[in-house]
């Protein structure tokens, strides 16, 4: 008859005396710090997608500068975000474009009432 020995969950090797340890200890402040930081990346991550997407349909000329900072801030924090920043820009281009096309609009359609 065999027994299977018991298991242990893996632990970190302790750090010697006077150097610090090369993998933070379960529940250090570092470990905590990090998973926040990743936490809050990722939420201005997804922030900026939202914007982005939203730009592309309603008021592109408010919500892409907002999807544009949101972010720099995801990559700030080391997370990736180009789906909303390249969706921000778009916004803001396409914004742009038609609010000048709709002052051209109105100016010739003043300028045809006049004459």
């Amino acid at each position: 008859m065999s027994e299977n020995p018991p298991s242990y969950p893996q632990q970190t090797p302790p750090a010697e005396p006077g150097y610090p340890s090369a993998y933070p200890q379960q529940g250090s402040p570092v470990q905590y710090m990090q998973s926040d930081e990743m936490f809050r990346g990722q939420k201005h991550a997804q922030t900026s997608l939202i914007f982005g997407i939203i730009g592309l349909f309603f008021l592109g000329v408010v919500f892409g500068p907002l999807a544009i900072v949101q972010a720099n801030k995801a990559e700030a924090l080391k997370q990736p975000a180009t789906a909303g920043k390249v969706l921000g820009w778009i916004d803001t281009i396409f914004g742009v474009i038609s609010i000048i096309i709709f002052i051209v609009m109105m100016g010739g359609m003043f300028a045809a009432m006049g004459s």
